[in-house]
């Protein structure tokens, strides 16, 4: 088996090098570690070429289309998607590998997340977002992973600028039992320390309740691109 690892990026550089150094010391080492730039200006690319020599630059098109790049890009049988601000624990993908082989019926899943702040708070965002995962509902920043030729029967990647990570979930439950693994990467708190809590999670459940409704439209998911990026100083 086979496992690439697809991981976008845009204005990283504080944070690259950490999420690749945890990827480096696997105990499952991966196959192909493809890095996917929107047109970084504070020298992202130049510390992803530390690290793998699949850097693709391809503005313009949001952090979907630049996961859809990378999965193309990808022959392996297994694909996870990474952001740029998680640290995987040192066994994550040695846990992938073997539940897929362990669960040929899977379709993939998840590994779970937590928050680098120890707030009670962003202990009850976890617990909420586990419960949506076991039943099937990840997000991206829970580290999604999937079998590369089972989700070509669906469509492939979802290449939507936004709630990609939704309509990956959904593409999932199409093809059977997605795993949860609680194996949760570390991820950062920025964007609900800088806004607000209350802020983030009303703003994220609005933008969720709206894709629901309309669907996996390209034009559609553009539109609440940009609502949710309204500060682009932040993914």
């Amino acid at each position: 088996m086979r496992i690439a690892v697809v991981l976008p990026t845009l204005n990283e550089a504080a944070n690259l090098q950490r999420t690749c150094s945890s990827l480096l010391s696997q105990t499952r080492p991966f196959d192909r570690l493809v890095i996917v730039d929107g047109g970084s200006r504070d020298g992202t690319a130049e510390i992803a070429r530390q690290f793998t020599n699949d850097l693709l630059i391809v503005p313009g098109r949001g952090r979907g289309g630049q996961i859809a790049a990378g999965v193309a890009l990808c022959a392996d049988d297994v694909v996870l998607v990474a952001h740029a601000d998680m640290e995987f624990p040192q066994t994550a993908l040695e846990i992938v590998q073997r539940n897929l082989l362990r669960h040929p019926s899977s379709p993939g899943g998840c590994l779970g997340h937590r928050f680098n702040n120890p707030g009670r708070m962003y202990r009850a965002i976890e617990w909420w977002d586990r419960r949506r995962a076991m039943r099937g509902h990840s997000f991206g920043d829970q580290a999604q992973f999937f079998r590369r030729e089972w989700l070509t029967r669906v469509g492939g990647f979802p290449e939507l600028p936004l709630m990609e990570d939704v309509e990956l979930s959904r593409c999932l439950r199409a093809l059977g039992r997605p795993a949860y693994l609680n194996m949760p990467v570390t991820v950062s708190s920025r964007r609900y320390e800088q806004y607000g809590w209350p802020r983030v999670a009303w703003q994220n459940w609005q933008l969720r309740r709206s894709f629901r409704r309309v669907g996996p439209d390209k034009s559609a998911a553009w539109r609440l691109f940009h609502r949710y990026y309204k500060y682009p100083d932040l993914r």
